[in-house]
């Protein structure tokens, strides 16, 4: 994707929040593959939507042609138009919570105006993951481990982040230590989220690099070689890595949580 940029047109990009600003403006948090991460001031955006064509919403894929204004940090939103889409996916509360999640994640750990066209391959190949079969956990990991890697923070999955020594039993997740810790280190990792980092977990998480991308990572969702505990226990080691980079809670994630925990009452 990031191939069909070019400096003639507009920057590629997706919006990863929105928030009203006085009567008719919009404040706009996007990524693009030129610019990276910019807040830019849609003028009249909440009054006039012509300009703007359907493009100010989560999981499109626009173009967007921005200026900077004098004197400040912000970027101002003078147009935009949809390249893609995938609102038909907003009836769908458990994907449009992956989504939001994903947008929460590029926001906060990749930096200002430091483009990584990359992050933005990651997001649709994760919308179109959606759209193609509804939420996978397995894809979700795939962009996790993928943005924590462009944001410099790849989590150590098979080796200790700590001494480089391979893992054996007593193995233990640090996410503030970057990840897997081998015994001989784990005694001084005693911060909020450790966790024991056993071998299923580490070979699923493997499984998940190896696939390559959230597409490939949606069959280890009913890989048998993994039970749900064992997914579930990566997932909470690669979260806890997240939200503690992130540095706050990430409101998507206590949505999913909600939606999970009102899953779980309907089958009892």
């Amino acid at each position: 994707m990031s191939e069909l940029a070019s400096q003639s047109e507009a920057p590629l990009g997706i919006v990863l929040r929105t928030t009203p600003l006085r009567e008719s403006d919009l404040l706009v948090v996007l990524y693009t593959d030129r610019h990276g991460r910019v807040t830019a001031v849609a003028r009249g955006a909440r009054k006039s939507r012509r300009r703007f064509a359907g493009a100010l919403s989560l999981l499109v894929l626009g173009r967007y042609q921005l200026g900077r204004r004098p004197r400040g940090e912000l970027w101002g939103l003078d147009s935009a138009e949809v390249v893609r889409e995938w609102t038909q996916l907003s009836s769908d509360v458990v994907a449009v919570a992956h989504a939001s999640y994903v947008a929460e994640l590029v926001e906060g750990l990749l930096p200002v105006e430091s483009p990584e066209p990359e992050a933005l391959d990651v997001v649709v190949a994760l919308w179109d993951v959606l759209a193609a079969g509804g939420p996978s956990p397995s894809a979700l990991r795939a962009v996790e481990i993928a943005l924590l890697d462009l944001a410099g923070h790849r989590p150590a999955i098979d080796r200790c982040a700590a001494c480089g020594a391979e893992l054996g039993d007593g193995a233990v997740f640090d996410p503030q230590r970057g990840g897997a810790i081998c015994r001989a280190c784990a005694g001084t990792s005693r911060s909020t989220g450790v966790r024991p980092y056993g071998p299923a977990s580490r070979a699923y998480l493997r499984a998940v690099v190896e696939r390559g991308g959230p597409l490939e990572a949606r069959s280890l969702d009913t890989d048998p070689r993994f039970t749900a505990a064992e997914r579930g226990a990566a997932r909470d080691g690669l979260v806890a890595m997240v939200t503690g980079i992130v540095g706050k809670p990430l409101r998507s994630l206590e949505y999913l949580a909600k939606l999970g925990a009102a899953g779980r009452r309907a089958k009892e």
